[in-house]
C-alpha cells in the first residue's frame, strides 16, 4: 500500500506551490526529501511577527490536503506562532495566487467553518463550535476622522452573533468583544473608514437685474362763471366749494381758501374747483404741472386750466456672493437677512368683565440662503443638490400693516468639472401694462378728448441668475 500523497511546499518571497509529478516513485521521493528539509528548517520558536503589518503576497495551490498540514505551510509562510486544536480536521483543495497571507488564512478557515484566537504572540486555530466566552479578545478602536455612529452599522456586519460592539462618543471610539478573526477584519474595515474627507468649497453668485418704466399724462382744468341782474346772481362753477382739505405735497388746500396749491389739487389759481380733475401722480421731486389762469377784467369769468405730466424710469443690479466651505457628502447651508416680527391674538378669553385677548409675537423670515449637498465622484467630478432661495419683504403691499414676502428659488441636481462654473437658473419676472381714466363721451373726442381723459403706462422687469462654482480643497 503506497503513502498518502503529500504536497511539496516551498517558500519563496513568501511563496508555497505544490508541483504534481508523473511518476508514483518520483514523487514519494520528491515528498520525503522535502518534509525531511522542512522539519530541519523549522526553528523551534517562530519569530513573532505584528499581524497588522502582514502584507506579503502569497501564492499557494493544494489538492486534496489535510486542513491541518495546509494551516502548517500558511503559519511556516507568514512566521507565525500557530496551535492547530485536536478537533480541526478534514481535507482541502485551494488555489491561492498573489494574496494577503491573512486574507488566504480567513478564506481557508470560513472554508472549514474555523476560526483563530489570539493568545499573546501566538494563534490558536479552533473550531466555531470549541469556541467560548474567555476566547473572545476586546478591542477599541479610536477613529479619527469617521463618526463612531455612522461606522457602528457597518462594523456590525462582520461581527460574530455573540459579539458586542458599545460607541464611546466621549472618545469617538468602538469597543468591540469578539473573536480575533472577526476583530482583524474590522480593523481592516475600519481603516478603509476612518480617512480624512476631502473638502468642498461652494461659491454662489446671484445677480439680480430690474428695470422700471412709467409714465402719466394728466389734465385739470375748471373756472367760474358769475352774472348779476335784476332777476338775482347766477354762478357757474366746474366743482363744489366746501371745507373739506386736501393734502397737496407737505401743505393742506383748503377750497375756498385764499391760499392756494395747484398742483395736483382740488382748485385752482381762481380759488374755484375744478370740473375735469384727473391729475398725474406728480409732486416734489416727481414730475411737474403747468397751471394758467384766465379771467376777465370785469371778473365774472375765470378759467383755471392745468396740465401734469410724470415720467419716471430706474435701473438696478443687485449681486449676492454667498460662499460655504463642507466635507464630501455633507450638507452645507449658509443664510443671511431680516427677520420680521408680526403681533398676533393668541388666544381670546371671555370673563363676566369681557372679553380679553392674548397677542403673541410670529417671526416671518426674509432671507438669502444656499444649501447644497456635494459629493466628489471618481472621475474627480463634483455631483450636487443645490437649493438657493431668496426673499425680501415688500413694503408696497401690505396687508394689516404686515409687508408681504416676495420670494424666488432654484433647486438643482447638477454635475460639474472642479472649479466649474454653472449657471443654475434664471427667472425673468415682467410686468406692463397701460391704463386710462376718462370722461365718458367727451373724451372720446379728437384732439379736444385729451382735456377730458388721462393716460398711463408702466413697464417693469426683473431678472434673476444664479452661477454656481464648486472647488475641491487640497490640504
Amino acid at each position: 500500500m503506497s503513502a498518502p500523497r503529500t504536497p511539496e511546499i516551498s517558500v519563496a518571497r513568501p511563496e508555497v506551490t505544490m508541483v504534481p509529478c508523473k511518476s508514483k516513485s518520483l514523487v514519494r521521493l520528491v515528498t520525503l526529501a522535502s518534509v525531511a528539509l522542512w522539519l530541519i528548517a523549522a526553528p523551534t520558536h517562530a519569530q513573532t511577527v505584528d499581524i497588522q503589518k502582514t502584507q506579503s503576497a502569497f501564492s499557494m495551490e493544494f489538492r486534496d490536503a489535510e486542513i491541518r498540514d495546509v494551516l502548517r505551510a500558511v503559519g511556516q509562510a507568514a512566521n507565525l506562532n500557530m496551535i492547530v486544536s485536536d478537533g480541526v480536521n478534514g481535507k482541502v483543495s485551494l488555489s491561492l495566487k498573489n494574496v494577503d497571507i491573512w486574507n488566504a488564512l480567513e478564506s481557508i478557515l470560513k472554508t472549514k467553518g474555523l476560526t483563530y484566537v489570539r493568545d499573546a504572540n501566538m494563534i490558536r486555530v479552533v473550531s466555531l463550535a470549541e469556541v467560548r466566552d474567555n476566547d473572545m479578545e476586546t478591542r477599541v478602536f479610536s477613529l479619527g476622522h469617521a463618526s463612531s455612529q455612522d461606522v457602528l452599522p457597518i462594523v456590525s456586519g462582520v461581527k460574530s452573533e455573540k459579539a458586542r460592539i458599545s460607541v464611546d462618543n466621549r472618545m469617538n471610539a468602538l469597543v468591540v468583544r469578539d473573536l480575533s478573526l472577526n476583530i482583524d477584519q474590522m480593523a481592516r474595515l475600519l481603516k478603509s473608514l476612518d480617512v480624512k474627507m476631502p473638502q468642498v468649497l461652494i461659491e454662489a453668485k446671484i445677480i439680480e437685474v430690474s428695470s422700471s418704466y412709467a409714465r402719466e399724462l394728466g389734465v385739470q382744468w375748471g373756472g367760474q362763471y358769475s352774472s348779476t341782474s335784476n332777476r338775482g346772481t347766477t354762478v357757474m362753477t366746474g366743482g363744489t366749494t366746501g371745507s373739506s382739505s386736501t393734502s397737496i405735497g407737505t401743505s393742506n388746500a383748503q377750497v375756498g381758501s385764499s391760499t392756494f396749491y395747484p398742483l395736483t389739487g382740488d382748485i385752482g389759481l381762481s380759488g374755484s374747483a375744478y370740473a375735469v380733475n384727473l391729475p398725474a401722480a406728480v409732486g416734489s421731486g416727481s414730475g411737474g404741472a403747468i397751471g394758467i389762469s384766465f379771467g376777465s377784467l370785469s371778473g365774472n369769468l375765470s378759467l383755471d386750466l392745468q396740465l401734469s405730466a410724470m415720467q419716471t424710469t430706474g435701473n438696478g443690479k443687485i449681486l449676492s456672493s454667498p460662499k460655504v466651505m463642507t466635507t464630501n457628502n455633507k450638507e452645507a447651508k449658509i443664510s443671511a437677512g431680516t427677520d420680521i416680527p408680526v403681533r398676533t391674538v393668541v388666544a381670546t378669553a371671555t370673563t363676566e368683565a369681557g372679553s380679553t385677548n392674548t397677542a403673541g409675537v410670529q417671526i416671518i423670515s426674509s432671507s438669502l440662503s444656499l444649501a447644497a449637498i456635494p459629493t466628489i465622484t471618481s472621475e474627480n467630478k463634483i455631483a450636487m443638490t443645490i437649493k438657493v432661495e431668496k426673499s425680501e419683504p415688500d413694503f408696497t403691499q401690505q396687508v394689516d400693516g404686515i409687508p408681504t414676502i416676495t420670494k424666488r428659488s432654484a433647486t438643482s441636481e447638477v454635475v460639474l468639472n472642479n472649479g466649474e462654473t454653472i449657471v443654475l437658473g434664471g427667472i425673468l419676472l415682467k410686468s406692463e401694462g397701460e391704463s386710462e381714466s376718462a370722461v365718458p363721451l367727451l373724451s372720446q373726442i379728437p384732439i379736444v378728448g385729451w382735456l377730458f381723459k388721462k393716460k398711463s403706462k408702466y413697464d417693469n422687469q426683473a431678472e434673476l441668475m444664479i452661477f454656481i462654482t464648486p472647488t475641491i480643497v487640497k490640504d
